[in-house]
């Protein structure tokens, strides 16, 4: 489990920060970019592969955990947390981010209705 975590982390703020840089904003990207490659560097460890790690297979996992990874794991974590509160400040506190993405896309009640939305759509839609 904690390799799947560890590759939603990466995969989660990669994907978000290129969003911020689609609308204008680089710097998030690039911050994000440098903690995934920390990430990587776990999976290196583990299984001296950066890209497709293969940890868990049938009836198990690879090998062991080389020594003293769970607490390089930890202490990432306790620095990734203040990293994520200046992502999203950088980003949602950004001025051009808000000027391209605040009220874009907006439906009215009656849309939702016509146009049937469900799901991911109608939750993002409810005010």
């Amino acid at each position: 489990m904690l390799d799947r975590e560890i590759t939603q982390i990466s995969y989660h703020s990669l994907a978000l920060t290129t969003h911020a840089m689609d609308v204008g904003a680089s710097t998030p990207f690039l911050w994000a970019f440098e903690e995934r490659e920390k990430l990587l560097e776990f999976y290196e460890r583990v299984l001296e592969a950066r890209m497709h790690a293969n940890f868990i297979r049938l009836g198990g996992v690879a090998q062991d955990l080389p020594l003293g990874l769970c607490r390089d794991i930890v202490f990432f974590t306790q620095q990734f947390a203040s990293r994520i509160d200046e992502l999203e400040e950088m980003s949602t506190g950004n001025r051009i981010w808000k000027q391209r993405l605040v009220d874009i896309g907006t439906v009215t009640e009656q849309q939702i209705k016509d146009w049937g939305f469900s799901g991911v759509m109608l939750r993002g839609h409810v005010t």
